[in-house]
Parts: C-alpha cells; sequence; structure tokens
C-alpha cells in the first residue's frame, strides 16, 4: 500500500506538469495573433491546447506543434492566413511552412495574388535565400528605380541571383533576364524588347546595374547576323567588358604588335576556348555594312574579310569607315564563334570576330 501511494505521488506532479491528452475536440487556438476555432488532437491544460498538438482549422489549414495554453509556439504549419509587409506595403496571403516562436521562421512558403516566395523567413518576414514572384517589384539602377514585374532568386529585401524582370519604357514592353546583385543587374542578361507584334531579342552586358553599351552590348548585338542564333558565352563577355577601351578603338598599333606573332589554330578553334585577342593579317575586305542598331547606339561595322590561308570572317567593329570593299587591312580581334556566311558569298564557313582595331586600307 506504500508503495502504490509513493507511485501515485511521483505521477500526479507530471500528470499536473504535461495536463492530459484529447482526441478531436472543438476548441480555439490563438495562431499570429487571431484565436480562431479548430479541430484539436494532442496535449491540453487548464482545458487549452498545451504541449504536442495537432489543430485542423476550416479549409484544411493545420498546424503541428508546440502549443502553449491555447497559443501556437513552433512547428510546421500548412495553408494558414499570414500579413506580410514589404517595401511598406501589406499584403495577405496564405503562409505554409516552419514556425519558431509564434512567427514564420525558417523554410516556408507565401502565396498571394501579388507577391509569392519560397525560402528561408526570420522574424516572420522573407529573408532568403530564396525564390520569389512578384507584380510590383523594384529594381535599382544608377539613374532611377525601374518598376516591373520580377521572377527570380532574391535575399535580404532584393533580388540577388538569377532571375527575370519585366517593365514598361514607353510603349514597349521590356524584359530581362540573367544574374541580379544586390538588387541590380548584374553581368551578361538577355533582353527582350516588344511593341506591337515586333519582338527583338538580343544579348546585353551590365556591370553593377549599369548597361555597358559600348563595346559590349554593341558586339552582343550581333544575335541574328548569322544562320544559327547564339549568345556570347560569359567569359567572352567579360573578356570584351574587361578591355572595353580596346574593342571601343581606344588601342595604339603599337600596343598589339606582339601579336603579329601569334599563329592562330582555325581548325582547332572552339566557342569555349580561352578568350584571347589574334590578328587577322592582309585580310581582303569582300564587304562592308554599316549601320546604327537602334536608335542613339553608335555605328557598328560589319565586315565580311577573307584572308590569305583562305578563312573568312564576319567582323564586328565601332565607328571603323576606313576600310572598304578591295582593300586589304590587318585586323586584331576576339574570335567568338564558328558561323556561315548568307552575304554576299553563299554557304562559306567563317568565324566570328570582335573587331578591336583595324590597320591598313
Amino acid at each position: 500500500m506504500n508503495n502504490m501511494k509513493k507511485m501515485i505521488l511521483l505521477i500526479l506532479p507530471a500528470l499536473l506538469f504535461t495536463g492530459c491528452a484529447v482526441k478531436e475536440k472543438e476548441m480555439e487556438i490563438t495562431l499570429f495573433g487571431n484565436t480562431v476555432p479548430a479541430i484539436y488532437t494532442g496535449r491540453v491544460k487548464k482545458k487549452l491546447p498545451h504541449g504536442e498538438g495537432t489543430a485542423v482549422m476550416e479549409n484544411d489549414a493545420r498546424a503541428e506543434g508546440i502549443f502553449e495554453l491555447g497559443t501556437y509556439i513552433s512547428g510546421k504549419i500548412e495553408s494558414i492566413p499570414y500579413t506580410i509587409t514589404y517595401r511598406d506595403q501589406e499584403i495577405t496571403g496564405i503562409y505554409t511552412g516552419e514556425v519558431n516562436e509564434q512567427m514564420p521562421s525558417g523554410n516556408g512558403t507565401f502565396t498571394s495574388d501579388t507577391f509569392s516566395y519560397t525560402g528561408i523567413w526570420t522574424d516572420g518576414n522573407p529573408e532568403g535565400p530564396g525564390t520569389v514572384t512578384a507584380a510590383e517589384f523594384c529594381i535599382d539602377t544608377p539613374a532611377e528605380v525601374l518598376t516591373g514585374s520580377y521572377s527570380g532568386d532574391f535575399a535580404r529585401d532584393k533580388a540577388e541571383g538569377s532571375g527575370t524582370f519585366t517593365y514598361q519604357s514607353g510603349n514597349e514592353e521590356v524584359q530581362l533576364e540573367g544574374n541580379f546583385t544586390d538588387n541590380r543587374f548584374d553581368g551578361p542578361m538577355t533582353k527582350t524588347v516588344r511593341y506591337q507584334d515586333t519582338v527583338k531579342t538580343y544579348p546585353v552586358y551590365y556591370r553593377s546595374g549599369r548597361l555597358e553599351d559600348t563595346a559590349v552590348a554593341l558586339i552582343a548585338y550581333l544575335e541574328g547576323m548569322r544562320n544559327e542564333s547564339y549568345c556570347l558565352s560569359v567569359e567572352q563577355l567579360s573578356f570584351i567588358s574587361d578591355h572595353a577601351g580596346q574593342f571601343e578603338g581606344n588601342v595604339k598599333e603599337a600596343d598589339i604588335s606582339a601579336l603579329y606573332n601569334h599563329t592562330f589554330d582555325y581548325a582547332g578553334f572552339k566557342e569555349d576556348d580561352t578568350p584571347e585577342l589574334i590578328m587577322i593579317r592582309n585580310a581582303a575586305v569582300r564587304s562592308v555594312q554599316r549601320y546604327k542598331p537602334y536608335a542613339g547606339a553608335d555605328t557598328v561595322t560589319s565586315m565580311i574579310v577573307q584572308n590569305n590561308d583562305g578563312w573568312y570572317h564576319l567582323v564586328f567593329a565601332y565607328s571603323e569607315d576606313s576600310a572598304d570593299p578591295g582593300e586589304y587591312v590587318d585586323i586584331c580581334a576576339l574570335p567568338l564563334c564558328h558561323s556561315t556566311i548568307t552575304a554576299p558569298e553563299q554557304n562559306y564557313p567563317c568565324i566570328d570576330a570582335a573587331g578591336v582595331y583595324i590597320i591598313g586600307g
């Protein structure tokens, strides 16, 4: 009998501390500051959810984890209404994910009509890394803040990583897809401009939000100038960006004299080779075309030339007007890719190149 009393005395404090359990009982719980009815299964204390339990609410919303006297503290929830503050605007949607200290924290997904996010949460806010889709999103540029829609990687309230941003510019819809750093366009990107039934797509290059609209952007505009569409590699665009002055013609002949002794392996050239400048020696100029890729752009000169070895080149240079058909020139250039000449000759294999400097003419 004494042993039985001792056992009861040992069990009673544990019951008082943990409470008892109920199964599928109608109770009220407090979640994200709102008190709502639920069907509760789990531990209770003072007739309130307390300890481990599961609450099922309307529309199959669920909360599993730890409760304290009716308040949900931590665990995992599904399809719970939640309101976030993003860029000084309150957005109400549905949250599914981890909760800690009564706030979304950890991995979670928030979905609304205008803003959706999947990734890391801290103290109730989307912090990243994660991915976001936002109907209204701001991208920083050196001159202004652009407002449009964004879908892509996200961290600390900013676009960070790969993404797509779309905005209106006058009557045009502009879309930029590529890399973002600190909420700015950064690196090689694909630009698509839509105006009525016209759609133009071409690669561009940004550095810390600033469009490099001289050599890099114009050389990249050779998209569509050959039989197969392609985009310059990241390495090639970076090389052009790092040597922008040379590609814009700001180079002296003495600076490239060493290239005269460089032998280029035409047959072995691959588009993913490490970018390097070569000399196209004694090249016969077969045709020249000069144009502006878009309003306000510098003049682009595209030339078809043939060197002494019989190789053709489609060369893109800038603000260059000294070379004309029938002349012979030396060209310092960056090989880009294999292509096929379409005019004036037909089906001649060649190597596209970005021109740096033209000697002679």
